[in-house]
Formats: C-alpha cells, structure tokens, sequence
C-alpha cells in the first residue's frame, strides 16, 4: 500500500482548490498531454430528449471524485484494503472540457472529437465525462483512424438505460 507522505507537500484536500478529476493535475494546452490517462469534459445535452441537465455531469462527477484524492497515496478502499489509482501508477491529467456551442451540435461534437484525437495524439486513454448519449458518437469518430491501425475498441458507458438507435423522432444525432 501507498503511503500517504501527510508530512510532505501539499494536502490539497478535497474541499479546497480547482476541481479537477480526482484533484489530478490540470492540463489546459492540449498539445502538451503527459500523461497514461487524460479526462476531458463533454457538458453536451443538446442530444437528450426529455430534460436538459446533464450538461453539468462533468461538474459533478468531478466534484464527487474529489472525496477519493484524500491524501497523497491514492484511493484508499477499505473494503478491499487496497490503495486505487496511486500517482506512482498510472499518471492522470484533467484536460478540462470540450468547447460546446450551445444548440449546435454538429460543432460541439466535432469540439468533442477533436479533444478526443488530441487525447488519442498524446498515446493517452481517453475518459470522457458527459453529458447525454449523443456524446459516444464523437468520441467514437476519434477513434476511426486509431482503429485502422490498433483494431477494436472498447467503450465502457455508465449510465441507468442503454437507448442507442440510429434514429429517433427523426433526429439522428440524439440517442
């Protein structure tokens, strides 16, 4: 297990400074990414069909991963007594979000895609926090060169449904 070495550096705990994924380093210039993995923010829900609302899930799934930067060692599960995600590890940067243009959602997904490409230009793995369901679409497009040259790729979606069709109501750049 990780130490968590209080007695040295800064705590920056969870309740103070910028809100970054797990309070993991922010990484404004995109062509500058370091790092084994790279989260970005999709705020997009221009592609939803019943509420809007779901454009503040980065906000929140960030501020929640705060709670589990206590301390410099990672974290801790006590159930599982391991330490997750130690800094020694795998190194993760917070890119911060994509650029949406609120109701146009052709560009904010290609602002989307780009973020993606630029994650997938660094080598990094791509965790992207959105959003609605239309947001797999550009995050998917990214990856079409990559799977040229790698094979297939794995998408993990967490969400409470999977409704993925090609079209809906006519809209088919939606769910």
């Amino acid at each position: 297990m990780a130490s968590n070495s209080y007695e040295t550096g800064r705590l920056n705990l969870p309740f103070v400074g910028i809100c970054t994924f797990g309070k993991y380093p922010y990484q404004p210039d995109w062509d500058a990414i370091d790092a084994d993995v790279a989260v970005l923010g999709a705020p997009f829900d221009c592609g939803t069909q019943w509420r809007a609302g779901t454009r503040f899930g980065p906000r929140s799934i960030r501020e929640a991963s705060t709670l589990f930067s206590f301390g410099h060692g990672g974290a801790y599960d006590h159930e599982d007594d391991a330490t997750y995600l130690p800094s020694e590890a795998v190194s993760i940067v917070d890119i911060g979000d994509a650029d949406i243009v609120h109701t146009d959602t052709m560009r904010s997904h290609a602002n989307i895609e780009f973020g993606v490409r630029k994650i997938l230009e660094a080598g990094a793995l791509p965790v992207v926090l959105g959003g609605d369901h239309s947001i797999n679409i550009p995050c998917i497009n990214a990856f079409a060169e990559d799977c040229e040259k790698n094979g297939p790729i794995h998408i993990v979606q967490i969400d409470a449904h999977l409704d993925f069709v090609d079209e809906r109501h006519g809209v088919r750049y939606g769910h």
